[in-house]
């Protein structure tokens, strides 16, 4: 599943692969079992799961960490933390009848 989420006036797709949460965590040291309040945590794990929602759509992000850092400002982290909530939820299974 991707959620789409615009920031600075670009939709990006946002993919929770378990690549992306492996790629947050040995190359930029956020893990989500621990993640705590800091902003800077989420803001990462969204840049690692845009370059993994790019790949469902053909494309490549190119930009680096500090770049999407620069793009993002302190009013679109309501979105972000909306948007990573959503791209991991889980959805219980259905029962059988």
């Amino acid at each position: 599943m991707t959620v789409t989420v615009e920031l600075d006036g670009r939709t990006y797709h946002l993919r929770a692969t378990m690549a992306a949460m492996r790629s947050a965590r040995t190359e930029h040291g956020v893990n989500i079992n621990t993640m705590g309040d800091d902003p800077l945590d989420a803001v990462t794990l969204a840049y690692h799961f845009a370059r993994a929602g790019a790949k469902t759509q053909g494309t490549e992000l190119t930009m680096t960490l500090e770049e999407w850092e620069e793009m993002i400002t302190a009013a679109d982290l309501n979105t972000i933390s909306e948007a990573l909530v959503k791209v991991m939820q889980v959805d219980a299974p259905k029962k059988k009848r």
